[in-house]
């Protein structure tokens, strides 16, 4: 089931005329991992449902039956062959996120890529071999670098290095600082000299020291998967999201995505009224576990387009772009209870456009934005949490000072009399 986001709003009346659907909505507090073990043990009790072979597509997330991708396989119906570089999944998922003219330019980039995952030329010199306009090299490197790890297409390992450590400081595991770190300062942490580093950033040795440790386990000098030959499966979600020409665009698993269908009944079968009354028994209750399984799908699928659509500059620029949104807003604007809205949000993932799988949750509440600004300001200088405060509320962020006391401790960042002024 896909929704294009400037459809979500008209089809609030479809939500509010399905008779029954809150009464059918025993599987939406699953999850995904939760629905398929439900599905497995249906299929293998129920003679009368069946199952056709399913899978997850590796490149993009999507459900595919019978080996058919939805996304990925193309006017022609094709499905790419399994991959034998390291780098082919991803010429194939960055394909989804540009223009059908700049496709040809995606593969000549990744053919650029070095077994590290760098770049072995810059873009000009990538477009005069190549006879391409710069423009498209530029919007397929942005492609490459949207949907793979962190540090893939750069030209040198510092920079490289540098984009995985923005990802820590994104997800909350680093404080802003160690992006310049790493950056500017290789030969000190490849010689532990923490100190040095320490009075050339302005911040505390022992800091710096924590952070050395962090280098040394979380980043690596390299954006290749580690899955060897063949493409990465992307992690099962409960929401795939999506990026094309289009803009975004939210799916969610349905009965046909699982290949659900009720088995036809023989005609000698049919001669047999016992037999037959049997298989009705069974016939209702296959029946009925896809209606539940759509009606899920039908409730996820509103709830993750409205929050997506209200969050899509967060989705397109990061922390910065998070707007405030609450389960009773979107429960409002759909003609939902918000309990109904909680239960479908609970405990379910999203996959990202980029490619990640993140709670469904991050969507909602406030905290994302403040925490991003709090990184921000403090990397201008030493601020008391007071002085934060002001500086939150002047960004139209009215938080409590034990608020941005969590905040930024959870960031890393020591208090003011802890910080020393570059």
């Amino acid at each position: 089931m896909r929704l294009e986001l400037g459809v979500a709003l008209r089809a609030e009346p479809q939500l509010r005329a399905l008779p029954g659907l809150l009464q059918t909505v025993e599987l939406v507090p699953l999850p995904q991992d939760l629905l398929e073990a439900r599905v497995a043990r249906e299929v293998a009790a129920n003679p009368m449902l069946r199952r056709g072979r399913q899978a997850t597509c590796a490149s993009c997330g999507s459900r595919r039956v019978e080996g058919r991708c939805p996304r990925c396989s193309g006017p022609a119906g094709r499905v790419p062959e399994p991959a034998t570089d390291p780098f082919e999944s991803l010429a194939v998922l960055a394909r989804c996120e540009v223009d059908p003219a700049d496709r040809d330019a995606v593969q000549v980039v990744v053919d650029h890529l070095t077994g590290r995952g760098l770049l072995d030329a810059d873009p000009a010199r990538i477009a005069a071999d190549h006879r391409l306009p710069l423009a498209r090299v530029e919007a397929a490197i942005r492609a490459v670098r949207a949907v793979g790890p962190p540090g893939i297409a750069r030209r040198t390992v510092g920079e490289l290095l540098a984009d995985q450590a923005r990802r820590l400081v994104a997800d909350g595991e680093a404080p802003g600082w160690i992006v310049d770190l790493v950056r500017d300062h290789l030969p000190a942490i490849a010689e532990g000299d923490a100190r040095t580093a320490a009075g050339r950033l302005g911040v505390p040795v022992d800091d710096v020291a924590a952070a050395f440790e962090l280098v040394r386990s979380r980043l690596r000098p390299l954006a290749a998967h580690d899955s060897g030959p063949g493409p990465t499966r992307a992690p099962a979600a409960d929401v795939l999201v999506y990026q094309d020409a289009a803009g975004l665009s939210v799916e969610v698993p349905d009965s046909r995505s699982f290949g659900l269908r009720v088995a036809p009944v023989p005609a000698a079968v049919r001669a047999d009224p016992g037999a037959v009354a049997w298989l009705e028994a069974h016939r209702r209750e296959a029946a009925a576990l896809m209606r539940q399984i759509d009606a899920r799908a039908a409730v996820l699928q509103h709830v993750a387009a409205c929050a997506v659509e209200r969050q899509a500059d967060f989705l397109a620029r990061g922390p910065a772009g998070h707007v405030r949104l609450t389960r009773t807003e979107v429960a409002a604007e759909l003609g939902l209870h918000p309990s109904t809205v909680s239960r479908a949000v609970a405990g379910k993932t999203m996959r990202r456009p980029d490619g990640r799988v993140v709670p469904l949750e991050i969507l909602f509440g406030s905290g994302v934005a403040i925490r991003d600004l709090v990184r921000r300001l403090s990397g201008d200088g030493p601020l008391s949490d007071a002085q934060l405060c002001s500086a939150l509320a002047s960004h139209g962020h009215v938080v409590a000072r034990r608020t941005v006391a969590k905040y930024r401790a959870q960031l890393g960042i020591p208090a003011a009399g802890g910080r020393v002024r570059s």
